[in-house]
């Protein structure tokens, strides 16, 4: 699979295992939420069945357990919607990210127009910016990723790795030329982040997408942006705390 670039990859939808402890589950609640999103009329982005392109939409109604959405004026897009096996919609509540996924939606008739049905999502994902936006780490001072990986040699050798930017749900890598392959899907079991406050901390990643950048001075290098798996309380914390510093740091530069 070639490489995405960096803007089609920031549109993509997001993990909910890997941000499962931001989902409602509360069919209450998940119902509130979607009556905000009917109210206030917002537009949702709708990826069709994991396509890396989007159609946008608009709930118009809730309807005895399910959602009645505005088809799509584009009469072949609507059509994929209407056959796809999954919708992944995204949009913002208050500056708060919300994420779902609709079930098999079917194409009927409402209010004399084209338009979907379908269920209720079991859950949404609620996050707010702070939870999931990603930070540049200092060049100066780079943070650095330790994996340990098993090797065709049998021995298990460690890949240091530099860390570009970090979030509350992964971070993306300088991929090493040689050491180490990346591919999209494959997991890493067996990492340590060095944060330069307190012990290492132990993860787990997940590539989830690779593109090529170019840095200022004409070189073009791969990066690799990669999500926690099962990353605990504790770490969230520990990973969150650095961020505040990092966004503290920057702003008393900017003051200066």
């Amino acid at each position: 699979m070639p490489p995405l670039s960096e803007a089609a990859t920031r549109q993509r939808p997001l993990d909910p295992e890997a941000f499962a402890r931001y989902a409602v589950r509360d069919p209450r609640e998940v119902l509130q939420l979607l009556n905000t999103v009917v109210e206030k009329r917002l537009l949702l982005s709708a990826f069709i069945d994991h396509d890396e392109s989007f159609i946008t939409l608009a709930i118009a109604a809730t309807d005895d357990g399910a959602l009645i959405i505005d088809a799509c004026p584009d009469d072949a897009r609507n059509a994929r919607a209407g056959n796809a096996a999954q919708l992944v919609c995204t949009t913002r509540l208050d500056n708060v990210k919300l994420q779902f996924a609709l079930q098999a939606p079917a194409r009927i008739t409402y209010d004399g127009k084209p338009a979907l049905r379908a269920a209720f999502p079991e859950s949404v994902l609620r996050l707010q910016r702070r939870e999931y936006y990603r930070l540049p780490t200092p060049q100066t001072d780079p943070i650095v990723c330790v994996i340990t990986h098993a090797a065709g040699d049998g021995r298990r050798h460690e890949v240091r790795v530099r860390i570009l930017d970090i979030s509350g749900g992964g971070l993306a890598i300088l991929i090493p030329p040689r050491e180490l392959e990346f591919v999209a899907g494959a997991e890493f079991n067996d990492c340590v982040l060095r944060l330069p406050d307190g012990d290492p901390l132990a993860v787990r990643l997940k590539v989830r997408n690779l593109f090529e950048v170019e840095k200022a001075n004409g070189v073009k290098v791969q990066r690799a942006g990669c999500e926690f798996i099962g990353l605990s309380n504790q770490a969230t914390a520990r990973i969150q705390r650095y961020m505040f510093k990092l966004e503290r740091d920057r702003r008393m530069r900017d003051e200066r």
